[in-house]
């Protein structure tokens, strides 16, 4: 029985949505993704050490992970890492210097070059906080010694020879989204997060109830306050709708809508830090946001 009731409001909600036209020219292209700015070019990785793929794991507790140059002097200094669980931390080790991060859910570290006209390589260290929220530290060193710089709430991907940071949002329920970052100090290229998954076509087409379902395809139950073409309008009641890209603010969602209108809709926090569409909490809007804990 407790099966029914989601499918019949998934079927419902279906319905709903076949009233607005079918996919039209998809919104890949409505969203526009910011070119890389201008700036170092990030090389790497080229070293890197996955936790979890090692032999043995679980009983692991520290290791060599490589040697890697990272001052370019010319020689090679073992990289360790020691997990200590007595005060939950790891130990990041390159020849005689440590650095201890919070956390002893190590991930995995690679080496990379953020700015090959900087004198020394980057080491990038991935913990976790706890279900799956993974931070990265950048370290590299500075007089001979194994520094702490920029740290970045979120895991990492190499992927069409850039550098890309995963960040979370709630903002019309719970999804994440990507953006390339570069340089020593770790700058993003731009201020938006393309959503890590945006649905296709054919998904839009032949798996509509699915994406209902489990929230991506979003269902407004009452007009929605937002901005088309740079003018103010409104997405209407019984409207589907999918995400392209937030910014890293979280006061802007740019949708798309399933003729191809592409839309940004604004929003504010209340004072518990809840998201608000004009002054309204954004379940009011939608009946189907899918939150994770």
């Amino acid at each position: 029985m407790k099966r029914i009731a989601p499918v019949l409001l998934s079927l419902l909600l279906l319905a709903g949505c076949l009233l607005i036209p079918g996919p039209g020219p998809l919104a890949e292209n409505a969203g526009p993704t910011p070119a890389p700015a201008d700036g170092p070019q990030v090389t790497g990785p080229f070293l890197s050490y996955r936790f979890f793929e090692q032999e043995g794991w679980e009983n692991r507790t520290s290791g060599v992970m490589f040697e890697a140059d990272l001052d370019q002097d010319g020689v090679a200094e073992p990289v360790s890492f020691a997990l200590r669980t007595d005060d939950w931390a790891t130990a990041i080790t390159w020849g005689k210097s440590t650095v201890v991060l919070e956390s002893d859910e190590f991930v995995e570290a690679a080496v990379l070059d953020l700015d090959p006209a900087s004198p020394f390589y980057n080491l990038l260290v991935v913990v976790d906080y706890g279900s799956d929220s993974y931070v990265t530290v950048e370290l590299h060193p500075e007089n001979g010694k194994l520094v702490q710089g920029t740290i970045i709430g979120g895991s990492w991907t190499w992927e069409d020879d850039q550098l890309w940071f995963f960040q979370r949002t709630d903002l019309l329920g719970t999804a994440s989204g990507k953006r390339t970052y570069r340089g020593d100090d770790l700058h993003p290229d731009s201020e938006w997060l393309i959503m890590t998954y945006i649905p296709t076509a054919e998904e839009l087409t032949g798996e509509r109830e699915d994406l209902i379902e489990f929230g991506t395809l979003l269902h407004t139950i009452r007009p929605v306050p937002c901005t088309i073409d740079g003018q103010p309008s409104l997405i209407p009641a019984n409207t589907c709708l999918y995400r392209l890209r937030f910014r890293e603010d979280d006061a802007l969602m740019e949708v798309a809508l399933l003729d191809g209108t592409v839309a940004q809709i604004a929003s504010s926090l209340s004072e518990d830090d809840w998201y608000l569409i004009d002054g309204r909490d954004m379940t009011e809007y939608f009946d189907n946001l899918f939150f994770a804990d």
